[in-house]
C-alpha cells in the first residue's frame, strides 16, 4: 500500500479533508469555516486557517499528516497548452516562457508545474507534439501554505489547481465519459470544467452560487442571510420551492444553458455527453431540476465516479479534495 495522503480543498465558505486508501475514502469530513476566514478566495490569515485546520484534524481521527492541496484559483495561473515534443529539462526551461502574458516581469519568482494530457506522434511513433495542463504560482505563495500546514501538524506533499484534481477524477476512469463537463455548485459561484477524450479542456465560471439563494430566501422571509442559510438547509416551510428560490434555480440553469452552448460553438468536433454535479447545490433537488429542464445533456452525481466512501457519505461535497489524492504516490 502507497502513502497515504489527505486531500484538503478550503472553499469560500467550508473545508474539505479526504483520505482515500486504495480504491475507497477512507475518511472525508466537510466543516464550515468561521464567519471571515476567506476574502477574495483567499484565507484571510493563513495563522488563523492552519488552527482550524488543526483543529478539526483532531477531531476527526484518521487523517493522514502528507498533504494534497488544491491551490486556491485566485493563487494560480492555469493553461491547457500544445508544445513540441521536448524533453523534462526542456520542458523546464520552456514553461516559463508559456505564461509571459500573464507574468509580465519577475517570472523567477513563480514556480512552474505541468501535467501531460496526451502526445501525438507520428507514422514511425515518434512523439512530435505534447498537450500539457500548466500551471504557475508564485514560490512566495507555495511557502506560504507549507508554514500553514506546518502550523496545522501536516506537511505539503503535493500542490495542484482545481483543474488537475479533477483531472485525475475524470483521466482513465472507466466510469467516467470521456466528453463531459463537471459543474460545481458551489456557495460563491458556480463552475463548469470541461473534458475533451477524457482530458481538461476549459472553464467557465458563472457569478451565482449558493450565495445568492440564501440571500433570495433572506429578502422572502425578512431574515438575516444566516438564518436564511440554515432555513435552506433544512428546506424550513419549504423555501427550496417558493418563488424567491425558483428565480435563482431559473437563472443559474439559464447561464449553464448559456456555457454549454458556448462551448459547443466552439468545440463542433466534442458533444458533451453528461455533466456531473457536485457541490453543496448538487444537493438541492429543484435546482438539478431546473437545470435539467432548461439543457440537453443527461447530468449525473459526480460520486458516480468517485471511489466508494466508508462511513458518511459527503463525497458529493469534497471532489477536489478526492482528486487531489488519486496519483499522489
Amino acid at each position: 500500500m502507497g502513502k497515504a495522503y489527505t486531500g484538503v480543498d478550503i472553499g469560500t465558505d467550508s473545508l474539505k479533508l479526504a483520505v482515500c486508501d486504495g480504491d475507497a475514502i477512507r475518511t472525508a469530513v466537510v466543516e464550515t469555516l468561521p464567519e471571515g476566514m476567506m476574502a477574495d478566495g483567499r484565507p484571510v490569515s493563513l495563522d488563523a486557517m492552519a488552527d482550524f485546520i488543526k483543529g478539526v484534524v483532531r477531531a476527526s481521527g484518521g487523517i493522514a499528516k502528507d498533504a494534497a492541496f488544491v491551490v486556491p484559483a485566485n493563487d494560480s495561473l492555469v493553461r491547457r497548452i500544445s508544445v513540441p515534443a521536448m524533453t523534462e529539462k526542456e520542458l523546464e526551461l520552456n514553461l516559463p516562457y508559456e505564461f509571459r502574458d500573464y507574468i509580465s516581469q519577475g517570472k523567477d519568482r513563480y514556480v512552474y508545474d505541468y501535467a501531460v494530457l496526451g502526445t501525438q506522434v507520428d507514422e514511425q511513433g515518434i512523439p512530435q507534439s505534447m498537450d500539457l495542463l500548466a500551471v504557475a504560482v508564485m514560490k512566495q505563495t507555495v511557502a506560504d501554505y507549507a508554514e500553514m500546514f506546518r502550523r496545522a501538524g501536516m506537511k505539503l506533499r503535493v500542490a495542484l489547481p482545481v483543474q488537475a484534481a479533477y483531472q485525475n477524477l475524470v483521466g482513465g476512469n472507466p466510469r467516467a465519459l470521456a466528453n463531459c463537463c463537471i459543474i460545481d455548485f458551489a456557495h460563491a459561484q458556480t463552475t463548469l470544467y470541461f473534458f475533451a477524450n477524457g482530458t481538461y479542456d476549459a472553464t467557465r465560471t458563472i457569478e451565482m452560487g449558493g450565495v445568492d439563494l440564501d440571500r433570495a430566501i433572506a429578502d422572502a422571509c425578512g431574515v438575516d442571510v444566516h438564518v436564511a442559510a440554515g432555513y435552506k438547509l433544512a428546506n424550513y416551510e419549504n423555501v427550496l420551492t417558493g418563488p424567491a428560490a425558483l428565480a435563482v434555480y431559473e437563472s443559474v440553469a439559464v447561464e449553464i444553458s448559456r456555457a454549454l452552448n458556448f462551448y459547443g460553438f466552439n468545440n463542433p468536433d466534442t458533444a458533451v455527453e453528461a455533466a456531473y454535479c457536485g457541490g453543496g447545490g448538487s444537493l438541492v433537488q429543484p435546482l438539478v431540476n431546473a437545470v435539467a429542464a432548461q439543457t440537453d445533456i443527461e447530468l449525473r452525481a459526480i460520486t458516480d465516479i468517485m471511489p466508494p466512501a466508508q462511513g458518511d457519505d459527503v463525497r458529493a461535497l469534497c471532489p477536489a479534495a478526492v482528486g487531489a489524492t488519486l496519483k499522489a504516490r
